[in-house]
């Protein structure tokens, strides 16, 4: 029976180390083993640093387990990850500055790798179609994968398994968002290649509606860890109130490698799961006509359409889709707004009854280039498209959007857990 620990978290490294011997996590760990530890750093903004709060892995935790590493004797340690530039030249080594793990590097002597600028290998999932995983994913000795407590938008939940998804170089991380493959589909293939040796789940924080900073965290001061990578994810969506059934890309993954997705055939060490359940929402409501966020209804939006994003949309654009609800909801002034509407991602079709369509970005300004049904199409270039070509197009549509409240709105959310009781920054510092 495969082990999971579950483990109270305390500020210091005993419970790490608790974790990892109640799974036997460093039973196949040499210390001459090069190590590389994949946290989860989604992406990153300079001008408004993202609220870290169950995004981020903490610093702290990578840390900690650094110190441990070292204890056993294990000196070549690589920190890696592919964070998505949402910004251009604002991406993985500006995540790393941010969260402090430069200062790790240079106090204990670890590398950090940008796997967007990685060599990388070609691996297939069926015979046409291939991902390209970053070469120090594949070629180092012990893996550890180190993802945060967190749901998520598309996904219902992103753990272990979708925290590999920074494994993938740019190109394949947006080929995981397949029209027709779908999402959960590819992604839990980089599993089968990466295979990590550990999984760490850092449940300091555990977030609501992610996989950025626009939902919820909340202090949940646990660990869990296994040397299954499918173990640990099943007890992270249990602890979120999941069931693993209910998780398409559990299903998938457990499917092809013959696994049980029944909880009592893992062994849960430590802690009591059911002391830790708490449920958290994944999803954010739409209007029943699919024309924009339950907020847009509550206000009385009306005219203007944002379907609701799908699994087709990559994450370097889901914050543009995120930016056009607020941009729209700036322009309404209590009467209907023009008759557009404004699609994103891969696969959405215009629908008849708009007298102009928006097409955020080249795959859906692709996906609709020959739709009969389009009156006057407005097409944003770019992949993704840039902050001032998608304010330029929607007043061109006739919508009075105000750039700050969208600015207004984004400094909020990065500043909107300042001075709250559990809420410590210090977390995602290094403390050398």
């Amino acid at each position: 029976m495969q082990s999971v620990s579950l483990v109270k978290y305390s500020k210091s490294t005993d419970s790490l180390k608790q974790a990892i011997e109640l799974c036997d996590g460093f039973s196949k760990l040499k210390p001459g083993d090069k190590v590389l530890i994949k946290p989860n750093l989604v992406a990153w903004d300079e001008l408004f640093p993202p609220a870290p709060y169950g995004v981020f892995t903490t610093t702290r935790m990578v840390e900690d387990l650094i110190i441990i590493l070292k204890e056993y004797g294990c000196n070549d340690i690589t920190i890696g990850e592919g964070s998505v530039e949402v910004k251009k030249g604002v991406g993985t080594m500006a995540a790393f500055a941010g969260l402090g793990y430069t200062d790790l590097a240079s106090h204990y002597g670890v590398k950090l790798v940008d796997f967007n600028e990685s060599k990388s290998e070609k691996c297939s999932i069926d015979a046409s179609t291939h991902l390209m995983i970053a070469k120090e994913a594949l070629e180092c000795d012990f893996f550890i994968n180190f993802p945060v407590l967190k749901t998520h938008g598309q996904t219902k939940i992103s753990l272990g398994l979708k925290n590999l998804k920074g494994c993938l170089k740019a190109s394949s991380k947006k080929l995981c968002h397949h029209p027709q493959l779908n999402l959960e589909y590819c992604f839990p293939f980089v599993a089968d290649y990466v295979k990590p040796e550990l999984t760490i789940i850092d449940g300091i924080y555990a977030l609501e509606k992610g996989a950025l900073h626009f939902g919820n965290a909340y202090k949940k001061d646990i660990i869990i860890a296994s040397t299954d990578i499918l173990a640990a994810d099943i007890i992270g969506a249990k602890v979120m109130g999941y069931e693993p059934s209910d998780i398409a890309h559990f299903v998938t993954y457990a499917t092809r490698h013959n696994k049980s997705l029944v909880l009592s055939d893992y062994a849960v060490k430590g802690e009591k799961l059911e002391d830790h359940i708490q449920p958290l929402k994944w999803d954010w409501s739409w209007t029943a006509d699919n024309t924009g966020p339950g907020a847009f209804a509550k206000m009385g939006i009306q005219g203007v359409a944002l379907p609701k994003y799908d699994d087709t949309l990559c994450s370097g654009c889901s914050p543009i889709a995120n930016m056009c609800n607020i941009l729209v909801m700036s322009a309404f002034k209590g009467q209907p707004l023009p008759k557009v509407e404004i699609l994103n991602g891969k696969k959405m079709q215009a629908r008849p009854g708009y007298d102009k369509t928006v097409l955020l970005g080249n795959c859906i300004i692709k996906a609709n280039k020959n739709n009969p049904t389009i009156k006057e199409s407005v097409e944003v270039k770019g992949c993704p498209p840039n902050f001032d070509d998608v304010v330029k197009a929607l007043k061109t549509c006739g919508l009075e959007v105000n750039e700050m409240a969208y600015l207004g709105y984004m400094k909020q959310q990065s500043e909107k857990y300042n001075g709250k009781e559990g809420y410590d920054p210090l977390y995602y510092r290094a403390s050398s």
